[in-house]
């Protein structure tokens, strides 16, 4: 065996994304890193971890970021607009070593829009918001607001859609990027225009639980819109009332249109 079987160890224990002026926040919800070591694909590993790596001496580790695609935990891919992260070792059999990944969006990554709430807002109604200077400041991620959308008794949904009308490449890359938490369950969907039409119609994309603490997700879109093609897309977000519940608040920030 490589190292008569003796790994050096590699730990990990959190990631970063690093984001530029237009970019948006930097959070992010990177569970996995993908990881080579020289020319050895070791795996995919849950962070915080502690990998062992039969290789010594200078080893070159290449790390990818992995995530759950639209919040699947059995669907776990690599990101394809994080860069990789590489960095070199002199290793010694038997010991370890700690590296944090540091990710940024990859040049030619497109934001078609990026929403953050706190002095804008790219959807409509425009009323429905929380304020962090407020009673609801637990309720906002970060900033001074977020989107706030309220189901109530008198409701069985609730909805609020882009502003914009989004022209996507057909056949690439287009993800959404949503930060939220969640008193009830909703949905995450896109709308399809044609020009010359005010007709549109409607795709629920992914159903979300209730969520009490803030999460992140990312919803892969491309399939979905390359199946029922429009020329332009509208995002939006529909809160439900679950039966025989009073109902309750959505809370969405740092929402990103993404693609190649």
């Amino acid at each position: 065996m490589p190292n008569d079987g003796i790994p050096l160890y590699m730990r990990m224990d959190s990631v970063q994304v690093n984001t530029t002026s237009g970019q948006g926040s930097n959070s992010h919800n990177i569970t996995d890193v993908w990881v080579e070591a020289n020319t050895d694909n070791v795996g995919a590993f849950g962070v915080p971890c502690n990998i062992p790596v039969l290789q010594e001496n200078d080893v070159r580790f290449v790390v990818n970021a992995g995530i759950k695609e639209s919040g699947q935990s059995g669907v776990r891919v690599i990101y394809p607009f994080y860069t990789t992260d590489t960095f070199s070792i002199v290793g010694v059999r038997g010991e370890h070593y700690i590296h944090k990944p540091t990710f940024s969006y990859v040049t030619g990554t497109q934001f078609a829009f990026t929403e953050n709430f706190d002095f804008t807002n790219s959807f409509e109604p425009s009323a429905n918001f929380a304020l962090a200077s407020g009673p609801e400041v637990d309720s906002v991620f970060g900033g001074s607001r977020c989107l706030k959308l309220t189901v109530s008794t008198l409701d069985s949904n609730k909805m609020v859609t882009s502003i914009g009308a989004y022209n996507l490449p057909e056949g690439l890359e287009i993800w959404l990027e949503v930060d939220y938490k969640s008193e009830v369950p909703f949905y995450i969907g896109f709308n399809g225009y044609f020009t010359g039409s005010s007709v549109a119609y409607a795709v629920p994309v992914l159903f979300v639980n209730a969520q009490p603490q803030w999460n992140k997700v990312y919803v892969k879109l491309s399939a979905l819109m390359g199946n029922v093609r429009a020329d332009t897309y509208k995002i939006y977000f529909e809160a439900l009332r679950p039966y025989g519940t009073s109902g309750g608040n959505v809370y969405i920030d740092n929402v990103k249109l993404v693609h190649f």
